[in-house]
């Protein structure tokens, strides 16, 4: 026992002096935040629905009923506005006029649509269904049944993760035998956005200490060779882009949060000279504003979203090397003197190393 509670005394006390001769300590905390921001890239969704389908002929009689539908749903927000889908379910149909004991059908059923989103969230598109196995139930001629038509949805944020979207289609059959079969339903569709929650870090640094042995030798260093430990690391500065360039602002359409044509080429040059001089600065930020028209919480998003749509050019041109964070402001510097500049983007570099290399890098942009 003794022998134990030695070895523990001695362990103890030369970790106690360990923490005391090192330089600095330092604790991090990470924690999620969760932030709006528009949708982007791949995010899955699981949509119902159900509804009426008119009447059309067929061998088993009239397709009338009332469809029924479950999928999971892969929606990929392209940069523009339009939305790709792919989905995968289960489709099933009561049968009203049927004379069969079991008038209900289920069957899997493969979905396809590509939609236009507008900034205020409503969407709009084509639609296709794929029903295997039941074209004799629907007046097909052929095996699998296959409807296509129109469908509107409008979008909703149930918080900064979660996404909802309500709506309704109408298709028709395509591939009939002469009577035609309509389905019309009413959609509903909850997603996860993996992107609303980022990732930050406090850190808390310790009181540097020094053992007394390195401050004695320090001052008894003469004062040539004593410039070894006063000389600093370079100073870091933050440096907005448009105090080194013109255009150095990305300036938007009133409640529009697109860049156009020509802002787009000169922001994919800015990534391609900051990816090849990334060791200038640590990271970049893009802030966006608005202007003071219309409510408060609809500036904050708006201004997030411009701010978000200028970082996914940056990455998207090549900027792969470099942090890019995005951040709205809203209203917050509107005077209502120069509406035009106040919806606006601002590239900020954070933690500039060397301010006239960076100045030089950015003004050799045409």
């Amino acid at each position: 026992m003794k022998k134990t509670i030695t070895a523990f005394l001695l362990f103890a006390t030369s970790l106690a002096q360990a923490q005391d001769q090192s330089p600095t300590s330092a604790s991090m905390q990470f924690t999620k935040e969760a932030v709006e921001v528009a949708p982007r890239g791949l995010i899955p969704f699981l949509g119902a629905g159900g509804g009426y389908t008119g009447y059309g002929g067929g061998e088993n009689g009239s397709a009338e009923g009332t469809p029924g539908t479950l999928k999971i749903l892969g929606s990929y927000y392209y940069e523009s506005p339009w939305i790709a889908e792919f989905g995968y379910g289960f489709n099933s149909q009561y049968f009203i006029q049927s004379s069969a004991k079991d008038r209900t059908i289920n069957n899997a059923a493969v979905e396809l649509a590509a939609r236009y989103r507008w900034e205020s969230r409503w969407q709009a598109g084509i639609i296709a269904d794929h029903l295997s196995n039941q074209g004799v139930n629907y007046a097909a001629n052929q095996a699998d049944a296959q409807f296509i038509g129109l469908q509107f949805l409008k979008e909703f944020n149930a918080s900064p993760a979660w996404l909802t979207r309500v709506g309704a289609r109408a298709m028709g059959l395509t591939n009939n035998t002469g009577n035609n079969v309509y389905m019309y339903m009413i959609d509903f569709q909850i997603g996860w956005n993996p992107n609303a929650y980022k990732t930050s870090v406090k850190s808390t640094a310790a009181t540097t200490a020094q053992p007394k042995q390195e401050k004695l030798a320090v001052e008894t260093q003469t004062p040539a060779s004593n410039a070894q430990f006063t000389e600093s690391a370079p100073l870091l500065r933050d440096i907005n882009y448009s105090s080194i360039a013109s255009p150095g602002t990305i300036v938007f359409t009133s409640a529009k949060f697109t860049v156009n044509k020509k802002d787009r080429k000169h922001l994919a040059k800015v990534a391609k000279v900051l990816n090849e001089n990334k060791d200038l600065l640590e990271r970049v930020e893009v802030i966006g504003y608005a202007d003071a028209t219309g409510k408060s919480s609809s500036n904050q998003k708006l201004s997030m979203a411009r701010a978000e749509h200028v970082k996914n050019i940056l990455v998207q041109s090549g900027l792969k090397d470099l942090p890019v964070e995005a951040i709205g402001k809203g209203e917050s510097e509107a005077t209502g003197h120069a509406v035009r500049n106040e919806r606006r983007a601002e590239l900020v570099f954070i933690g500039v190393k060397n301010e006239e290399a960076l100045k030089n890098a950015l003004a050799s942009i045409e």
